[in-house]
C-alpha cells in the first residue's frame, strides 16, 4: 500500500516551526515529496499546570502569617513547591 515518511528525522528538541518534508509512496514504487510544518509547541511549566487556591487566615496581633497557610490545596501542588 501507500507509505509515508518523513525524508529527515524532525528536530524537536526546542519549540518552534520546524520545515519538514515528507515523502509518500505509491504501491506502483512512484513518490513525491510534500513540505510540511510541524509546529513544536511549548512545554507546559508547573505554573501552567497548577492553580494555587488562596485561603483566608486570621492570626493574632502581632504574630507573623505563614504564606503557606493563604494556600488552600498547597499539598495537592507538585512536591518542591515552595510558597513566599
Amino acid at each position: 500500500g501507500t507509505t509515508v515518511a518523513f525524508k529527515e528525522p524532525v528536530d524537536t528538541t526546542d519549540a518552534g516551526d520546524k520545515p519538514a518534508t515528507v515523502v509518500v509512496t505509491y504501491p506502483d514504487g512512484s513518490s513525491e515529496e510534500v513540505p510540511v510544518t510541524v509546529k513544536v509547541s511549548k512545554s507546559a511549566t508547573d505554573a501552567d499546570k497548577n492553580t494555587p487556591v488562596a485561603k483566608d487566615q486570621t492570626v493574632e496581633p502581632g504574630s507573623t502569617p505563614k504564606a503557606e497557610d493563604s494556600i488552600a490545596n498547597l499539598p495537592e501542588l507538585p512536591a518542591g513547591t515552595t510558597v513566599a
